[in-house]
């Protein structure tokens, strides 16, 4: 081993940042429902703003939120590997697709059920 030399993983690191921000950038301009998805978190945040959540109230939407991009980025960039690989059967695309809707679907709900459960006590005490 050469020790002289400087180690590649030292110098792939100074692109890798450069690499996850350019794939961010083309999940979500492959899909506009992604930007959607991120559009949504405006009003939340200005909801939680507004009626002055706690520090717990904040973490679970933030989890619940965060949870819910990062479902649907997952997404994307599978559906995205799903047209580069051409070497996947058209039943494991399909399945591919239908997991990763599933899996966007269940964290919406479980986004919507936190936001309820944070929101609708506050919206109360407020009336």
């Amino acid at each position: 081993m050469d020790y002289g030399q400087l180690d590649y993983t030292l110098q792939a690191r100074s692109s890798t940042l450069q690499n996850v921000l350019g794939g961010l950038r083309k999940v979500f301009i492959s899909d506009p429902a992604l930007t959607l998805q991120l559009a949504l978190t405006i009003p939340v945040i200005v909801a939680g703003i507004v009626l002055q959540m706690n520090a717990v109230q904040w973490m679970l939407i933030i989890f619940v939120t965060l949870l819910f991009l990062v479902a649907g980025i997952f997404r994307t960039a599978a559906l995205l590997q799903i047209d580069r690989n051409t070497s996947l059967s058209s039943f494991q695309a399909s399945r591919i697709k239908s997991m990763g809707t599933a899996i966007v679907v269940i964290t919406a709900g479980l986004s919507l059920f936190t936001y309820l459960m944070v929101f609708v006590p506050k919206i109360i005490t407020l009336l």
